[in-house]
């Protein structure tokens, strides 16, 4: 069944019977709740979902509700890939209370962003050559190399601390019964990358530790140029949790289905009976839009 993220309508609804209330109308029992959500509208989604039986939460994005110790929250307030230990301490600590949440509400998963490789943002240099229709130029693959090599320069201890922070949150999800699902990022100095996603499924993958697509960023990607969307599938499908789905056109994603480059057929050739299935839209999407999108989707058997 196809779900929906709160991020559509969260910045509209502080009230989280309401917010919850413009998601179901639509005809979504299946939400994710995300981490742009304050303790307060937390407490109108329980009270919410104790007057429905018909509405699921199937999925949680970490960090979730905002932490108390932050003011604006966000899934990268924290990194489990940061050498400072009071930080990565302070990532698992609030992952696990995220998961508890999530364990609380009978969801199956809980998505992560796992942090950064700190660097010069030379991806946005790489967008004002995308913009141009330099891609085939020596320029755009001169900035490609520079970008991957400054990362690999960069990267210190990061997947070092990250296989760390890992094994901490599989015990967790262990004993809370939640599956994690490790997403792939938009930015290239976000963690992990490709190689570094394969290195945590080597150890920890067939646990509790999956991977959570995210098809606007996986397309994003690949029209940048670093990694293929069938690449991506055809290494980590099978530890697949969940899907975010959203379109995307050239650098832009989080676009309702069906109206950019994302191949969604070939996205559904990894579906499995239990893999959550989110849309993930900006909320300047419309309603219309939107329910079109979800149309484009169940037509190609996306349920």
């Amino acid at each position: 069944m196809l779900g929906i993220s709160t991020v559509w309508k969260s910045g509209e609804f502080k009230d989280g019977q309401e917010l919850m209330e413009s998601l179901t109308r639509l005809g979504f029992s299946e939400i994710e709740l995300e981490y742009r959500i304050t303790g307060d509208t937390f407490k109108g989604i329980r009270q919410f979902l104790k007057m429905t039986k018909d509405v699921k939460i199937v999925s949680v994005h970490n960090f979730f509700p905002i932490p108390d110790i932050h003011e604006t929250g966000g899934a990268d307030i924290f990194h489990f890939s940061s050498e400072d230990k009071a930080e990565r301490s302070l990532a698992v600590k609030y992952a696990i209370k995220t998961i508890r949440i999530a364990s609380d509400l009978g969801a199956r998963a809980v998505v992560l962003h796992l942090g950064r490789v700190h660097m010069d943002t030379l991806s946005l240099e790489l967008f004002r050559l995308y913009d141009a229709g330099m891609t085939g130029s020596g320029e755009y693959i001169s900035k490609l190399d520079e970008i991957r090599m400054l990362r690999d320069r960069r990267r210190g201890k990061t997947l070092d601390m990250m296989l760390l922070s890992m094994d901490e949150i599989q015990k967790a999800a262990e004993k809370y019964d939640v599956n994690i699902g490790i997403e792939n990022r938009y930015f290239f100095e976000e963690c992990p990358n490709f190689e570094e996603m394969g290195a945590i499924f080597d150890k920890l993958g067939g646990g509790r530790i999956g991977y959570w697509h995210d098809a606007g960023h996986a397309q994003v990607q690949e029209n940048l140029g670093f990694v293929t969307v069938k690449d991506l599938l055809s290494a980590y499908g099978k530890f697949l949790v969940g899907f975010h789905l959203h379109d995307a056109k050239g650098h832009s994603d989080h676009h309702v289905p069906g109206i950019g480059e994302v191949d969604f057929k070939l996205l559904k050739k990894y579906i499995k009976k239990d893999t959550v299935k989110i849309l993930e839209i900006h909320p300047r999407e419309t309603e219309k839009d939107l329910m079109a999108g979800v149309d484009f989707l169940k037509n190609m058997g996306f349920e």
